[in-house]
């Protein structure tokens, strides 16, 4: 039998799904301070992490370089918090799983800020009757920076709307549908400029770091609403903060450059920011959705050579 230690704070959540892996018991921490000493009890072979802001990715980033571990899988897609695996480990992660669930959580947030819905909540709050109009979102250009999975899932529940979708991406640069445009990320800039909507679905690394700041929230048309749902280093948040003054609309922010968002951040009371405190694609069941998927990795690797 091998060992696998399960790093999420409400390990019994998915406990009965993960007993389906034949030949895997397991063991579990569900705290920062528990994860080094679950570690050296257990010697564990595989890893299976589940990150959130109470259980942040530095608690469990060690747990990829103990000593015995052969296999990491993150539950998300992420994997930023981890440092270069050791030779020999293999890292696995939920990329795609959650996709579909962002995306609804993306188009709630994009119809609340450009049917204005805020102010119409701000005058229910005290009592006022204030009828606002507001600007369509068909025949407009939604730009979707990172056409993978979450970004690929936004186009098709944004394409019924009637929007324009353009994708970026590094790799595979024809248009399938729903994308109307696709583009390698050196035509940014110019996409800026015709992009009614702005929204991120990148991976943080050193060169996505600082990918949006005062110079392409500039070339950003009047008007334009921005999306982050990705990384907080993405986006320069006191750019956008400038920005909002000027061409930018609105935007909606999931995720910061520190988390949890400071309670004196300006972005809580900015009439024109939407906040999600990083929990955009947290459908009611998301940890047993990641377990699920892990699952099935291990039913593969069991059955056959590779994942």
């Amino acid at each position: 039998m091998e060992r696998g230690l399960l790093l999420h704070s409400e390990p019994e959540e998915i406990a009965d799904v993960l007993a389906r892996c034949d030949g895997l018991v397991w063991s579990s921490a569900r705290a920062p301070r528990e994860v080094l000493p679950a570690l050296e009890r257990t010697r564990p072979d595989v890893v299976f992490s589940i990150k959130h802001s109470g259980f942040a990715g530095a608690a469990h980033a060690p747990a990829l370089q103990f000593e015995g571990v052969r296999w990491f899988h993150v539950g998300g897609s992420g994997r930023d918090h981890l440092e270069t695996a050791p030779p020999g480990v293999r890292v696995t992660d939920c990329a795609g799983v959650l996709a579909p669930f962002l995306a609804e959580r993306a188009l709630a947030a994009l119809l609340h800020l450009s049917t204005r819905l805020g102010e119409s909540v701000r005058a229910q709050n005290e009592g006022r009757w204030a009828p606002t109009r507001f600007s369509s979102l068909k025949e407009r250009t939604l730009l979707i920076v990172g056409a993978g999975h979450t970004g690929t899932a936004l186009a098709r529940v944004a394409k019924p709307l009637g929007m324009r979708i353009v994708g970026v991406r590094r790799t595979h640069i024809e248009a399938p549908p729903p994308f109307d445009e696709m583009h390698p990320a050196g035509a940014l800039d110019e996409l800026l400029t015709r992009a009614d909507v702005l929204s991120l679905h990148v991976r943080a690394s050193q060169e996505t770091r600082g990918l949006i700041g005062s110079e392409r929230l500039a070339l950003l048309p009047e008007g334009a609403l921005v999306l982050n749902s990705a990384r907080g280093s993405l986006l320069d948040e006191n750019a956008l903060l400038r920005a909002l003054d000027g061409n930018v609309a609105a935007a909606w922010l999931d995720v910061f450059s520190a988390e949890p968002l400071s309670a004196a951040s300006p972005l809580w009371s900015h009439a024109r920011v939407l906040v999600t405190p990083h929990s955009a694609d947290q459908v009611e069941d998301f940890p047993r959705r990641f377990a699920e998927h892990f699952v099935m990795l291990w039913q593969r690797s069991i059955s056959g050579p590779s994942l």
